[in-house]
């Protein structure tokens, strides 16, 4: 994909694109909601969804503000964690090894240094050349007490901060949480960890390529193999890039089950390594460099940087691969991407208004990290046990069981649902319903039993205006008739059933979750 959108950029103009829409694009409202999960997790409220029914050419507005929304950033992190897959529960090293008590924040913060770099980039409408050329990191008070970052005393939160080891500045290349999940070993000689890269930033993956192999070479013998990889056609169709590229991460060199010191800090004195390890000097695709500056330099300057960009993002926004028929689309986004100044404000904007994006019949299952998001903005709740988010892991969490990737052996998310998504999707809507009713039972300022007291059951034109204003607010529609007969008679026959109207409402609110369009979109 991104070989063919290259060809289209060395082309000269860019590919015109037919302005009118070739599939029927599905209604404001539809669309509203849509860009208002992707582009700032949560609904939207139903006061922008009937300013859209009055006035559809409004929400390309609405969709411009949601641009500018500050859940934008972990938009960004949930889209590009897939590809990076540092979102792990277990590391190569503990909390209770830098002697501190919080193992699940200290996971999770790890995962999230390299995507808080992409959403701080992506809030503060930096070029996204940034991610590979910054001099700074992203990281919060837990990474700061366990590795060499410069991070103001008694500060909290995600903050710009530096490592203080002497690493080159390389942006996302220079960061521990990269490195600690695209570990190396003495044989693999910081190949693998190449081949993340080449994956991740230009989406060329090297196991994908087709290769002719020797299968009469002994690998089994390290002399022979060695040899295979300079002399060998099948070997060194894939070896000639990947073994100088792999040579620029020496500084990085601590082969697995390496101790607490050796992981935690650069090592200048190992730059040099590959001269006996690989064996090739650096070089980024045959352009020779010495420094993981110089190497975040070449991948800025790469086209297929930029193209695999627009790839991942139309990946995310659209839930799909692109096709070959979508060239044109991906170009037109690419030409918004650069003209934007390589903001990934930009580049989402013009993915948004791609007739595909917009198609009427195309529907997206929520990622785990999506459901989470939108159920805490409704309730208040978040699914937490012993300090883990229950959606965001999976030692004891529902991730990979909701649809999601793990990032180690799930590599992809479900584009469909499950069974499992199905069950998960029913405990969390049982969970919340049950919180959000205690809370509004509980406080004067009523999340979403704004309408009646969730002790007495109300008159029928109260109750009804009330499901009907919940309907809104959780499946961003109005009921229809029989839907809104339903759910009253669902709340009648619960409050007749067990005397307690409130356990009524935590049905209705459970039901409306359990709805498939809560999680398709």
């Amino acid at each position: 994909m991104v070989s063919a959108l290259l060809v289209l950029a060395c082309a000269g103009e860019p590919t015109p694109v037919d302005s009118a829409p070739t599939v029927p694009h599905m209604s404001a409202e539809r669309l509203l909601t849509r860009a208002s999960l992707d582009l700032r997790r949560h609904r939207p409220a139903p006061e922008e969804l009937a300013a859209v029914a009055a006035d559809p050419d409004a929400v390309d507005d609405y969709i411009a503000d949601y641009l500018q929304d500050p859940g934008f950033g972990a938009a960004v992190r949930d889209w590009f964690a897939v590809p990076y897959r540092t979102l792990l529960d277990d590391w190569p090293r503990r909390a209770a090894d830098y002697g501190l008590g919080d193992e699940p924040g200290f996971a999770r913060a790890i995962g999230e240094e390299p995507l808080r770099i992409l959403s701080t980039i992506a809030t503060e409408d930096l070029p996204y050349t940034t991610l590979v050329t910054a001099d700074w990191t992203m990281a919060n008070e837990v990474l700061a007490s366990a590795w060499p970052i410069d991070y103001s005393d008694g500060a909290s939160g995600w903050q710009q901060a530096r490592y203080t080891d002497g690493r080159p500045p390389a942006g996302v290349l220079s960061t521990n949480g990269l490195w600690w999940r695209y570990e190396t070993s003495r044989t693999n000689k910081n190949r693998s960890r190449a081949a993340a890269l080449s994956r991740i930033l230009l989406c060329d993956d090297f196991l994908d390529r087709t290769i002719t192999f020797d299968r009469e070479v002994d690998l089994s013998d390290e002399q022979v193999a060695a040899e295979a990889l300079v002399n060998n056609p099948g070997c060194v169709s894939c070896h000639a890039s990947l073994d100088p590229l792999a040579s620029y991460l020496g500084g990085f060199y601590f082969p697995k089950k390496s101790g607490v010191a050796e992981m935690t800090v650069y090592h200048p004195e190992r730059e040099d390594i590959w001269r006996w390890l690989t064996g090739a000097p650096p070089a980024y695709f045959g352009e020779p460099g010495e420094t993981l500056t110089d190497l975040g330099h070449q991948i800025a300057a790469d086209p297929r940087f930029i193209e695999c960009a627009v790839e991942q993002t139309w990946t995310f926004m659209l839930q799909r691969e692109p096709a070959l028929s979508d060239i044109p689309a991906l170009s037109a986004a690419r030409e918004d991407f650069l003209a934007g100044g390589l903001t990934l404000r930009a580049l989402a904007a013009s993915v948004v208004q791609a007739d595909d994006y917009r198609a009427e019949h195309d529907l997206k299952l929520m990622s785990p990290d999506l459901l989470a998001s939108q159920v805490e903005a409704l309730t208040g709740f978040t699914f937490v046990s012993e300090g883990y988010d229950l959606m965001r892991t999976d030692t004891l969490g529902l991730r990979a069981l909701a649809g999601g990737a793990d990032g180690n052996f799930v590599t992809e998310r479900a584009a469909s649902p499950t069974a499992t998504t199905v069950l998960v999707q029913e405990r969390l809507a049982q969970a919340a319903a049950n919180h959000v009713v205690a809370q509004d039972r509980a406080g004067a300022d009523r999340r979403l039993l704004t309408l009646v007291d969730p002790d007495s059951f109300p008159p029928e034109d109260l109750a009804r205006a009330q499901l009907v204003e919940l309907h809104q607010r959780i499946l961003s529609a109005t009921p229809d008739a029989e839907s809104e007969d339903e759910l009253y008679a669902l709340l009648l026959d619960v409050a007749e059933t067990t005397g307690q109207p409130h356990l009524a409402w935590v049905s209705v609110i459970t039901v409306m979750m359990r709805d498939p369009s809560f999680v398709m979109y």
